[in-house]
């Protein structure tokens, strides 16, 4: 669908301060993405105080220049592409498209997701490095497993202390 020349310039001001509004941005490939599963995906990014566009490359490309941005070859976007917009927790977007791309997987599904790249500092970064970013456990992860570390030799030894003290009265 063709649009005119002021919408395209509405347009790529509304990618530029989006962008700038930013602390990072992330490019996501889409494939055959559900409907409902599209709309999950931008109400877990917004709740995490992110921002999710369906964008058009070459007007994106453009907003790119203007705000400043390193910018890539158009080659290197392909597909259909949304970006991600992290306005607070910079990985929490990353980590809500990320478990809908292992639930597509894992169901054996056509639709998929898949991390291009992303600017960083206003640094291209490409796409296994994002996919490395949104793997890594949460804060919150970390240091339950910590916990879990610190516990099981006590626990473990209360274990041994109880099986003994049961020898022990039989």
């Amino acid at each position: 669908m063709a649009i005119s020349k002021d919408q395209k310039k509405k347009l790529i001001d509304q990618y530029v301060s989006d962008l700038n509004a930013a602390k990072n941005v992330v490019i996501v490939q889409q494939n055959a993405v559900p409907v409902n599963t599209a709309v999950a995906v931008r109400k877990e990014v917004v709740g995490s105080d992110g921002k999710v566009n369906v964008v058009r490359k070459r007007l994106f490309m453009r907003a790119l220049e203007q705000a400043g941005y390193e910018t890539v070859g158009i080659d290197q976007l392909e597909g259909p592409i949304i970006a991600l917009y992290a306005n607070g927790d910079e990985y929490e977007p990353l980590k809500a498209v990320n478990k809908f791309a292992k639930e597509f997987v894992k169901a054996k599904v056509d639709s998929s997701f898949k991390f291009l790249g992303a600017w960083y500092d206003k640094k291209w970064q490409d796409g296994t490095y994002v996919t490395e970013l949104a793997n890594v456990p949460s804060r919150e992860e970390l240091l339950s497993k910590l916990a879990y570390l610190f516990n099981y030799p006590l626990q473990s030894f209360a274990c041994v202390i109880n099986e003994v003290a049961k020898k022990q009265t039989a």
